[in-house]
């Protein structure tokens, strides 16, 4: 839950007819200090962003319960290479277990090799039997506990290295079709959803930062035990139940 100190304004302009910041849009006539800073505001931009979408889709699929590492034996520094090998897995696993589901963040270890983490819902294996699916190195998997915002936990394995050079244009992280959305909710709602769900129960985890656009924000992540809106869609009946 965000709370922001300033009114949060979507979808408008400024007065002098300039849209709000757009890092796809690069400024013009920048000398090379400019161009250096704005590159690394663009790339924290982009390694904020998609953290909050990786923290969202898996805070909204508590049951992604298992931790699955997938390592190559060899040292393998080709993308397109690794990703391929990623996707054929990913495949063989699915084809065994239809219900799979999974969200997969890349990793580049030290010695420059990719590695993959991640979150799923595969059902008892047996160790071989993983290990032969995967067939390209170690395997290992763990069931999650005592990890209070999975979210959080999962996207902490993003580097920048994945937003420039061998990384750049290729997916930032993998994730099943049937994962759930997450639901955002603003404004009248926002309040009735935290009277209703939140006022009795204390948050996993608080923080307060400054934002460029909105000033101070406090940030708030609950852990309900429970999916709000079961099906993945905003449904009015669910918050105007006093129930």
């Amino acid at each position: 839950m965000f709370n922001y100190q300033q009114p949060v304004w979507r979808d408008f302009e400024r007065n002098n007819g300039d849209k709000k910041k757009d890092f796809n849009k690069e400024p013009k006539q920048m000398d090379l200090i400019e161009q250096i800073e704005y590159e690394i505001k663009k790339m924290e931009f982009s390694v904020n962003r998609t953290k909050t979408q990786i923290k969202r889709m898996v805070n909204s699929n508590p049951q992604l319960n298992k931790f699955m590492t997938l390592t190559f034996a060899d040292n393998m520094a080709d993308v397109k290479q690794a990703n391929y090998l990623f996707n054929q897995f990913i495949k063989r696993i699915t084809y065994r277990y239809p219900d799979f589901e999974y969200l997969a963040v890349p990793e580049f270890q030290k010695r420059g090799s990719i590695h993959y983490h991640l979150l799923c819902n595969l059902p008892y294996i047996e160790m071989d039997g993983l290990q032969y699916i995967w067939s390209h190195g170690v395997v290992n998997i763990r069931k999650i506990s005592e990890v209070n915002n999975l979210g959080a936990y999962m996207s902490k394995y993003l580097s920048k290295e994945l937003f420039d050079g061998k990384m750049f244009n290729k997916k930032k992280f993998f994730r099943s079709q049937t994962l759930r959305q997450s639901i955002e909710l603003l404004g009248w709602y926002a309040m009735l959803f935290a009277d209703k769900f939140l006022s009795l129960i204390k948050p996993v985890f608080e923080k307060v930062f400054v934002s460029e656009w909105t000033g101070e924000v406090e940030y708030k992540a609950y852990n309900l035990g429970f999916v709000a809106f079961s099906e993945g869609v905003f449904k009015r009946s669910v918050l105007m139940n006093s129930e």
